[in-house]
């Protein structure tokens, strides 16, 4: 039973590292929106598009993660 719990555990410090992966990917996400806003404004609606479809896809990778974590500790 204890190496069950053990188990667990471990896979939700695995799914922890993956959520500071996307806050990682984030903020590398939007530092690239901000460098290329500045050098091109015109285009800075166009890219300011692009980063929130990009965001949105991080984040559904981190609910994707945070299920997986749910499944696997209460199951």
């Amino acid at each position: 039973m204890l190496a069950i719990t053990a188990s667990k555990f471990i896979a939700l410090g695995f799914i922890s590292i993956t959520l500071a992966g996307a806050a990682i990917g984030t903020g590398v996400l939007f530092a690239g929106y901000n460098i290329g806003a500045a050098r091109n404004p015109e285009e800075s609606e166009n890219l300011f598009n692009t980063s929130l479809m990009a965001f949105a896809l991080i984040e559904t990778f981190v609910f994707l993660a945070i299920l997986i974590g749910a499944v696997i500790y209460f199951i």
